[in-house]
């Protein structure tokens, strides 16, 4: 069969363009990641953005970028391994060792690639990978790029240290990698930590942490490790560059020798260009930032609770009840989609879930710059179109 046909016969998108309620790929013109954005030349309020302490604009981030730029260029030239390696990486790389508590820490040029690289160059030929069943696509990908080199993967019950024990204990060999996210937005939920990581110790088995959506957010900006009173107990964890460090790329954090391996055997790392010094001068100086403000509660912690409570009052089906993110509930995927269309006509931009993930939810993400007035207005649009966008909670009743 010619490949190419999959493509040719793939009509799902069709489907939804041609009803007008296509809602990926959106062209914003100008920054996205404050509290308003425009697209198709109207003002939106930006509730879709994982900038969640809106650094992107911040003048000190943006100047960073800029002197890095001037300095460096626009591109390290090179995988870091042989020749694009900077003192701006290695210098951000000792300041996230130091604020997240570990010895060393290892910089990707993107939050995928670092959980791609970490789980795949850690796992092989008899270990094995043990997932939360909703882990991250990354993290999920890392896995099976492991079971090509021979380890072997399984599934565990989201957020169910019970199940993970229970599998644990019948595990051929302790030579176990245990995946889950921190927090875990399309649920808004915190994962177990305490509760994972003590059965971790039991069986020997290794934990990681991706907490790429607590950072920033949790634990006077270093995460939900921290925020659980966890530190220095979790032997790995990673994080997004693309969340609270308004930047590009990733990194992960462990003690100093499995950091020196990752360095040396890990594919992702090894064969691409370095971080851009833009990026990387952008991630430092937000995280910088974050460490300025650590004495306060994040804006984007508060507006979410405002917003969870009032979308919640309003009869919405909202769920979760952590971190900057309101799942809202809808009952198939037209309806979620046609919600998402209303609410932009109406100037309020959400995302919805992804089409490769269960599940039918707006996603609405809080940063620090969602004013107060800002979320009374959005307040008022979800009352205004409550009888539209509630209407298939009565069909179903």
């Amino acid at each position: 069969m010619d490949l190419l046909k999959k493509c040719r016969v793939y009509t799902r998108t069709d489907e939804i363009r041609d009803a007008r309620l296509y809602p990926y790929y959106p062209s914003f013109q100008g920054p996205s990641g404050g509290g308003r954005a425009a697209l198709d030349g109207a003002e939106v309020c930006m509730l879709a953005s994982s900038d969640y302490r809106a650094l992107s604009t911040n003048v000190e981030v943006v100047g960073a970028a800029q002197d890095a730029i001037a300095l460096y260029g626009t591109s390290a030239a090179g995988t870091r391994l042989l020749s694009g390696n900077l003192d701006l990486h290695e210098e951000l790389e000792a300041d996230l060792a130091g604020f997240f508590g570990y010895e060393a820490a290892l910089v990707f040029a993107t939050g995928y690639m670092t959980n791609l690289g970490v789980v795949s160059g850690l796992a092989g030929d008899g270990d094995q990978v043990y997932l939360d069943e909703r882990a991250h696509a990354s993290l999920v990908d890392g896995a099976r790029l492991a079971k090509a080199s021979g380890a072997a993967v399984r599934e565990f019950g989201h957020a169910s240290p019970g199940e993970l024990a229970r599998q644990l204990a019948s595990a051929p060999t302790r030579s176990v990698l245990v995946v889950t996210d921190g927090l875990f937005p399309v649920e808004g939920c915190l994962a177990p930590l305490a509760e994972l990581l003590a059965v971790c110790e039991e069986y020997g088995a290794t934990l990681l942490v991706d907490d790429s959506h607590g950072v920033g957010v949790f634990g006077l900006g270093r995460g939900v490790i921290q925020h659980l009173g966890l530190e220095g107990r979790v032997p790995m964890m990673t994080l997004s560059f693309g969340t609270s460090l308004a930047s590009q790329g990733g990194a992960v954090l462990a003690d100093a020798k499995t950091i020196d391996f990752l360095r040396h055997v890990c594919r992702p790392q090894v064969f691409s260009t370095g971080l851009s010094p833009a990026d990387t001068a952008a991630a430092h100086a937000a995280l910088r930032e974050i460490r300025r403000r650590a004495d306060g509660e994040p804006d984007a912690l508060a507006a979410a609770v405002h917003l969870r409570r009032a979308l919640d009052a309003l009869g919405y089906d909202v769920a979760g009840d952590a971190g900057a993110h309101v799942p809202v509930r809808f009952s198939d995927e037209v309806t979620m989609l046609a919600a998402q269309r209303l609410l932009v006509d109406h100037g309020v931009f959400t995302t919805v879930r992804p089409p490769a993930c269960e599940g039918f939810e707006l996603m609405l993400t809080c940063t620090d710059a969602h004013s107060p007035d800002m979320l009374e207005a959005v307040i008022g649009v979800f009352t205004a179109l409550r009888d539209d966008l509630l209407s298939h909670y009565r069909r179903a009743a």
